[in-house]
Parts: C-alpha cells; sequence; structure tokens
C-alpha cells in the first residue's frame, strides 16, 4: 500500500489534509499508486504558493503540481490523469529534458 503524504516545503514537516472531501482523493491516488509500482507519493506546499501541492513519486521530486482545489472540492474524477501528467514529467526529467518543463 503507498504511502501518500504531505510536506511544508520550508521544514520539511509533515502536515494532514483536512479538507472533507479530500478522502476520495486520496483513496483514488493511492489506487493510482500501487498499480503504477510507486511506494510513496508526497505533496509538498510552499509557503508563497500554497495553492500548489508540488508532486514527488518515489525518490523523484518533480516540476509538476497539482491544485490545492483538487483536495479541497473532491475532484477524485481527475485523479488518474494528473497522476499520469505527472508520471509523464518524471520519465521527462529522467530523460534529461526537465530544463524545458521550466
Amino acid at each position: 500500500m503507498a504511502d501518500i503524504s504531505f510536506r511544508n516545503e520550508s521544514d520539511g514537516q509533515a502536515f494532514q489534509m483536512t479538507h472533507p472531501k479530500a478522502a476520495r482523493v486520496l483513496e483514488d491516488i493511492r489506487a493510482w499508486s500501487d498499480s503504477n509500482g510507486y511506494e510513496t507519493v508526497v505533496f509538498w506546499r510552499d509557503r508563497d504558493d500554497a495553492q500548489k501541492f508540488w508532486v514527488q513519486l518515489g525518490a523523484h521530486r518533480l516540476n509538476y503540481w497539482m491544485h490545492e482545489s483538487t483536495f479541497s472540492e473532491g475532484q477524485h474524477e481527475q485523479v488518474e490523469a494528473q497522476m499520469d501528467y505527472a508520471r509523464g514529467a518524471q520519465r521527462r526529467s529522467a530523460a534529461g529534458f526537465e530544463k524545458f518543463d521550466k
């Protein structure tokens, strides 16, 4: 079962996703992670831009983010596409194309 966590960029401290509608989104992220072989998914929040949660798949921190509203509004129908895009960002980075994503 995948470990899904949320952390603050400034200090690395974990925080809880407390939005009531986020539970279904997190279930879908966990299911996606399990079926795609990711044991760890971390969402990083920067204090200066708290609406963006930057995605980390496994050990790879990506130049890809999901909007906070995905969680707060329970937009679970977008999860598969969002996570597939994140996986694509990971593959671009591994291939050396991350400089074009910035």
